[in-house]
């Protein structure tokens, strides 16, 4: 019986190969860049979530911040004969920002479409206030 010397040495590769990509692949499916953008009469948050069902997302506000949280759990398999492959998925995103005085936070409006949640926030009416200097 021949044995390779290199063959150990392959199987580690392979090993840590598999780890590496394991571990960057939910990374990679959700990126989560965010913009805020103030167009004077409301502020309007715009949040890649690629990746996510609705129903996985939760958009909610805590005090003058506004938090967006979505966790994803998938988990597939597929039978042949004598061969059975599993895939399990996993991602979590949990962002918080912090927000301007004077919004309204009870007109808020969300959706989600195509990997992207947009959120916007009219700001409060009112009389410009003047305060004076003591």
């Amino acid at each position: 019986m021949w044995l390779d010397p290199f063959e150990e040495l392959r199987r580690t590769v392979e090993r840590l190969n598999r780890m590496v990509f394991e571990s960057i692949e939910p990374l990679r499916a959700i990126g989560t860049a965010v913009d805020v953008i103030d167009e004077g009469d409301k502020i309007r948050v715009i949040a890649d979530l690629p990746g996510f069902e609705k129903d996985e997302i939760e958009v909610a506000f805590e005090g003058n911040n506004l938090v967006i949280k979505a966790e994803s759990k998938k988990e597939e398999e597929e039978t042949k004969g004598d061969f059975i492959r599993r895939e399990r998925r996993f991602g979590r995103v949990y962002r918080k920002i912090s927000l301007p005085e004077g919004i309204n936070t009870d007109q808020a409006k969300a959706s989600y479409k195509n990997g992207v949640l947009e959120i916007s926030i009219p700001k409060e009416k009112g009389e410009k206030r003047i305060i004076p200097l003591e």
